[in-house]
């Protein structure tokens, strides 16, 4: 089920650059647990900032991997990427979804370790982008 807003994903050209600039603005820290993480596979490194109660995962292009976030700052620039909802149930919010018609672009297979997610396509969404995130339990 879900139960809230995990975080919104944002794309960006450079974290640090974007960081600088919403800590002046708005107070923004980096939060990420362990650090920065890339991941080659997907041509991106991400970030996890927050501001106030507001968690935002800025998401820059990493090496020369034609990724996700590089295409999508390609095409639309930098901006708004995904939204992110927290779920305790995965398969259950996925199972929902394919019973309402809303077919998932890419998910992580049960018995993955660690948090667990899927991403709607934007085309089934109004135009957004959702990811439904749950949380590893040990």
């Amino acid at each position: 089920m879900i139960k809230g807003l995990a975080h919104i994903g944002v794309a960006v050209n450079n974290i640090d650059d974007s960081l600088k600039i919403l800590n002046a603005a708005f107070g923004a820290v980096e939060i990420s647990p362990g650090g920065r993480k890339s991941f080659p596979e997907l041509g991106q490194t991400s970030a996890l900032i927050q501001i106030g109660d507001c968690c935002i995962e800025l998401m820059e292009p990493y090496g020369n991997v034609e990724g996700t976030v590089s295409k999508f700052l390609k095409r639309h620039g930098a901006g708004l990427h995904h939204i992110s909802l927290l779920s305790d149930d995965l398969d259950a919010d996925d199972a929902r979804l394919e019973k309402s018609g809303i077919h998932s672009l890419a998910k992580t297979p049960k018995g993955t370790p660690g948090d667990r997610f899927l991403f709607t396509h934007p085309k089934e969404t109004s135009s957004i982008v959702f990811e439904v995130t749950e949380p590893y339990k040990k």
